[in-house]
């Protein structure tokens, strides 16, 4: 009997040992990560791959959740939990090793007070995606408008803490940014442990994927952490794709758990991998849509789904090889909260595919958020114009995106003065430019003055509507009619003499007729500097895109005019070189007629230059006809030089309410599906000075229809905001 009542005793003693109370903070605020912090009493060779900590919460409500701990080096593990519940929350650990009384069985308790702050990460809560599945929201419902930013190696130290971090940061916040995409040290675009993706810690791993490296996200955390304070929500991506095959699903997994571990407690937003379906830069057939490495994210995609407690928004990032969706990067879409898209870099082309993209990816169902998570760099190369990186903004926003994320080339790789980033593994770069400069780049001051126009209207609201705007009739200039034509010298459409070529053609302008616009489209391959009456009007320097050039009116003549152009044919590294010209001038008189000036056989052409050969007085009918050599499509041009034509008008808005319409070039269009009996207040916004030009009241015909015409000083795109009289009327404002 003694003996038993020992047992029970000793019973008891153990009992009372193993549940060690935690010294912990008890109380934080809702919605605000708190830390705590437990010793374990056993030392281990290997703690992170040795030991599995958990800590299992119960909030007010009796719900439970288990949240992984992280190993924060040596003896010390930690673990963050938030939450929007206010009241005691009760905690208890679980470790793989029980008999380690400090990781096992330490129980406690949290007090979660209402949250008192201005942040509104913490106000609302962490981004979900809302209830209509077309956009996103706080926690509590308030709209989140996604305008997000490229850092992909911005935990690296060559962005320094805090002083250059800190400043990219205020100039985001001052503009409106929300979102910063940033990868967790496993970086594009350099070898595996490449100095240049390392912080003030080393790298996040060992050189051999064995154990990971606390202090480096201990360095890391300063980073997201003062993102968060400051109202930025962290896209963390948790590695590059190419990463997959070297550390293996199960470490990868490690990886992420160690991540969710870190930052799950924190409003951010995940994104599995950047690249998912992109080889390694130097595998033989370089670059492929790997679906071997699809199939293995898949599976971390699910694992992160499974170990999260805190159900952060999770997508992926896909590469822009046959497809441009997040869809194509995983084999289970159900696994994704939105559709990330990677549309390709560049001009029109680039503008096209992603308009084409966004109006697929919105017709999916079931329906998610789409964002275009890169997309034309401002810069890329050096050279990409702001034109295209604000276009693609405009042109996501018009199809139905819930945002949009900007790029600056300089500040994705971290460029510094004098030091940029250097060569890609394969050889090549993307240009020089600091991130100290590219921060002030116009594209991301002119996408924060996008966002202010929308968040003056429940934009959440506007669904996209393709059919309430069209182009002018008549009033699109193409080249469908017009020729291409050179020198008459061999085939010129297969090779031609790396030479510049001279060419005229004369013209009348009626005297009895007023004109109302002009306007000239024109491209050579590969260049070309063009004169209208002996100035010079304009210049096209990339034969895909071309040139147009609008408000000639002014510069034409009552009578002859001549339209001169000298075109180059530039050396490059092809065996044969190819050499065209191909223009189409439009001139629009009052009464509605429009006179067409197209490139042909009719055209004058000279291999030499000749003192005023620009000009209406020279003589030149000792040139030569120009060769017609191709129609406008044929090979090897095809259809280049005018996909603007092809783009929009897009609108989107809310019938009977509000209406947006962006039009990609200064080009007059048709307002339709107008209520013929209700008055609209017109106005014109400018996407690049964020100014607006009053319409003041206007009305449509009896066929709902009402002409519009881009402001004088235009020369890129603009914005139509149209608000009927009745209804809403009143309630929005700009």
């Amino acid at each position: 009997m003694v003996n038993c009542r020992v047992l029970i005793a000793l019973c008891f003693l153990l009992s009372l040992a193993s549940k060690i109370c935690a010294v912990n903070p008890t109380k934080t605020q809702a919605n605000v990560p708190s830390e705590l912090t437990f010793t374990s009493t056993k030392k281990y060779s290997d703690p992170f791959n040795q030991l599995t900590v958990d800590v299992v919460f119960k909030d007010p409500d009796g719900i439970q959740i288990t949240v992984p701990a992280f190993w924060d080096g040596g003896q010390v593990w930690k673990v963050r939990y938030a939450s929007s519940r206010i009241g005691t929350h009760r905690f208890q650990t679980i470790c793989s090793d029980s008999a380690d009384h400090g990781l096992s069985g330490v129980y406690g308790s949290l007090e979660v007070t209402p949250y008192r702050g201005k942040n509104a990460l913490f106000k609302h809560g962490p981004v979900r995606v809302a209830g209509d599945h077309r956009h996103l929201a706080y926690a509590d419902g308030a709209p989140f408008f996604w305008l997000g930013d490229t850092w992909w190696m911005g935990l690296a130290s060559r962005l320094r803490w805090p002083n250059e971090f800190q400043a990219l940061s205020a100039n985001r916040v001052e503009k409106g940014f929300t979102v910063v995409q940033i990868v967790a040290g496993l970086y594009p675009d350099m070898f595996p442990f490449d100095k240049r993706g390392a912080n003030e810690a080393g790298f996040p791993w060992q050189a051999d994927y064995k154990s990971i490296n606390p202090a480096y996200f201990d360095r890391a955390d300063e980073r997201i952490r003062y993102l968060i304070d400051h109202g930025i929500s962290p896209c963390i991506v948790g590695a590059w794709g190419y990463f997959l095959p070297w550390m293996g699903v199960e470490k990868m997994e490690r990886h992420w758990r160690y991540l969710i571990a870190r930052y799950g407690a924190s409003p951010v937003i995940w994104c599995a991998a950047g690249e998912a379906n992109l080889p390694w830069y130097l595998a033989p057939k370089f670059p492929y849509d790997d679906r071997v490495q699809v199939h293995g994210w898949t599976d971390v995609l699910r694992y992160i789904r499974r170990t999260d407690p805190f159900h952060r928004l999770l997508t992926v990032h896909p590469t822009a090889i046959n497809s441009y969706t997040s869809h194509h990067a995983t084999d289970d879409t159900s696994l994704l909260d939105f559709d990330m898209l990677q549309t390709p870099h560049g001009k029109e082309d680039a503008a096209e595919a992603a308009s084409k993209q966004m109006v697929e990816s919105y017709a999916v169902s079931p329906p998610t958020p789409v964002i275009d998570g890169e997309a034309s760099y401002e810069m890329l190369g050096d050279t990409l114009p702001t034109q295209w990186t604000r276009a693609m903004f405009w042109i996501c926003m018009m199809n139905g995106a819930a945002g949009h994320t900007y790029g600056a080339n300089g500040i994705w790789q971290n460029n510094r003065p004098g030091d940029p980033h250097g060569n890609s593994p394969h050889g090549g770069n993307y240009g020089k430019i600091a991130s100290q400069d590219a921060m002030n780049l116009p594209g991301s001051r002119q996408l924060g003055l996008a966002k202010r126009l929308f968040e003056k209207y429940p934009w959440f609201w506007f669904r996209p509507h393709p059919e309430w705007a069209r182009y002018e009739k008549n009033e699109g200039v193409t080249f469908d009619e017009s020729k291409w034509i050179w020198f008459p010298e061999g085939n010129p459409a297969v090779d031609a003499p790396i030479a510049d070529r001279f060419f005229r053609t004369t013209f009348k302008v009626a005297p009895s007729k007023k004109i109302a616009g002009a306007r000239l489209l024109l491209t050579a391959d590969d260049a070309a500097t063009i004169y209208l009456n002996g100035d010079k009007i304009g210049e096209s320097r990339e034969w895909k895109d071309g040139v147009q050039i609008v408000r000639l009116e002014g510069r034409l003549l009552k009578g002859n005019n001549v339209l001169a152009v000298r075109a180059e044919n530039i050396a490059a590294n092809v065996k044969q070189n190819p050499a065209g010209l191909i223009a189409t001038l439009a001139i629009r008189y009052t009464d509605g007629t429009i006179q067409f000036v197209r490139s042909g056989g009719d055209w004058k052409t000279s291999d030499g230059v000749l003192t005023g050969w620009q000009a209406i007085d020279f003589d030149d009918r000792a040139w030569p006809a120009a060769m017609v050599i191709g129609r406008y499509g044929s090979a090897p041009w095809g259809y280049a030089g005018s996909m603007h034509m092809q783009i929009g008008p897009l609108s989107t808005g809310i019938p009977s309410q509000v209406r947006f319409t962006y039009v990609i070039s200064p080009t007059p269009i048709v307002v339709c599906h107008l209520d013929s009996h209700v008055p609209y207040h017109a106005k014109v916004f400018d996407p690049i000075s964020g100014g607006i030009t009053d319409h003041g009241w206007v009305k449509a015909n009896e066929m709902g229809e009402w002409k519009c015409s881009p402001p004088s000083n235009c020369r890129e795109d603009w914005v139509l905001v149209m608000e009927a009289a009745k209804g809403s009327a009143g309630t929005f404002g700009y």
